[in-house]
């Protein structure tokens, strides 16, 4: 990741548009966009810290925009934050990663999506909308996880909307020769379809919204004795109090299609491989074992070791950016609630994480943060500006 140089910011979202009527416009967008990039890289989350940052360090800000009227008050931030439409910042955003990253060969590309808990009251989560109620903000996300940078942003209205958004994203992003990965939310014939035209490969949780081709898959490992044979995968040391081993298991299409009707694997395209991870967990305090079975289909035609490879990574998307934005950056704890503000600057924290972690240092994203805060030089390291 230290390899990595992140085009201007100052220029790749100047073309932002200008949500306000130039009569009511006393700060420019791109002085508040700089001030809450620059705040994100120091680890300020409100809007008030933001502004009092900004106050601090306004003869730094000045160096790179004017700031002729000075900092903004934390409301009009908020304002201007919740006005700008999330479609085009997204796409700035996409824009600018897409100019300064270039995906290696065969890179998986993890999709998951994640909603900011609190971007929503409890009683507007709690009440129909037909009667006033809202739900809180929903986002799907495009992760790479061999160089530890969030690709895509996409606001859905919910989490079954995924299905939905997935090819728009994918209008937007460069995953050519990629492989994607998708829990079994994105098991669907339409996602598919819109992968391979995309140009990408595929490794998909198969679970029972599926439920003809996941009992076909169930009852073909449970008859396949000449199946390739079994992988063993077990983690060198205890993670987390408990030691797991994974049996991976891969079939051919074709003899699973044996299992199901005719029709069950039409429409698949370019459906090669099923998979087959029986996971055992022994807690070590208690010695108690935990099993698990999962499933996947894919259009690679792998072996075992490298499946077992993918459905591993695409756990990243879970620890090393969503448990990253709750725990470091405090997402899920965030109130933003005007308008478009969560889901906005939602996208101002990931352009942060992908800064940061651009950083060589091998120190925690914390210390980074704290090292932004404090040395206006480091800061302008960060944000390559």
């Amino acid at each position: 990741m230290s390899s990595l140089t992140f085009s201007s910011f100052l220029e790749d979202f100047a073309s932002v548009p200008e949500p306000r009527v130039v009569r009511s416009r006393k700060y420019e967008l791109l002085e508040i966009l700089l001030l809450c990039l620059s705040a994100g890289v120091s680890g300020y989350e409100e809007w008030e810290e933001v502004v009092d940052f900004g106050r601090a360090k306004l003869a730094w800000l000045r160096t790179y925009l004017p700031y002729s009227a000075g900092i903004p008050s934390h409301d009009t931030v908020n304002r201007v934050m919740s006005l700008i439409d999330p479609r085009a910042f997204e796409k700035c955003f996409i824009g600018w990663v897409k100019r300064s990253v270039t995906l290696p060969s065969g890179a998986q590309i993890c999709f998951d999506g994640k909603r900011l808990r609190r971007s929503a009251s409890a009683r507007q989560q709690q009440t129909a909308h037909a009667d006033g109620g809202q739900s809180a903000v929903h986002l799907l996300h495009a992760w790479c996880d061999e160089l530890g940078v969030c690709i895509g942003q996409y606001q859905t209205p919910d989490k079954a909307n995924e299905i939905t958004a997935l090819p728009a994203l994918l209008e937007l992003l460069d995953v050519r020769g990629c492989v994607v990965s998708m829990d079994a939310m994105g098991c669907q014939k339409s996602v598919v379809t819109a992968l391979i035209q995309a140009g990408a490969d595929y490794v998909l949780a198969l679970k029972d919204n599926q439920p003809t081709l996941s009992a076909a898959t169930k009852t073909a490992f449970a008859q396949a004795a000449a199946a390739e044979p079994a992988a063993i995968f077990t983690d060198p040391k205890p993670l987390h109090g408990r030691l797991e081993t994974r049996t991976v298991r891969v079939l051919p299409a074709h003899l699973v299609q044996v299992h199901a009707p005719k029709e069950a694997l039409a429409g698949w395209e370019k459906l090669t491989s099923f998979v087959e991870v029986s996971a055992s967990r022994t807690i070590i305090a208690t010695g108690q074992v935990q099993t698990e079975t999962r499933y996947y289909l894919s259009s690679l035609n792998a072996k075992a070791a490298e499946f077992q490879r993918i459905i591993r990574r695409h756990w990243g998307i879970e620890n090393r950016l969503h448990w990253v934005l709750d725990v470091v950056c405090g997402e899920d704890q965030s109130r933003k609630r005007t308008q478009q503000a969560a889901a906005n600057f939602a996208l101002i924290r990931k352009m942060a994480l992908n800064l940061l972690r651009a950083m060589p240092e091998k120190i925690s994203l914390n210390r980074k943060r704290n090292n932004c805060s404090l040395a206006d030089d480091y800061r302008q390291q960060c944000l390559q500006i």
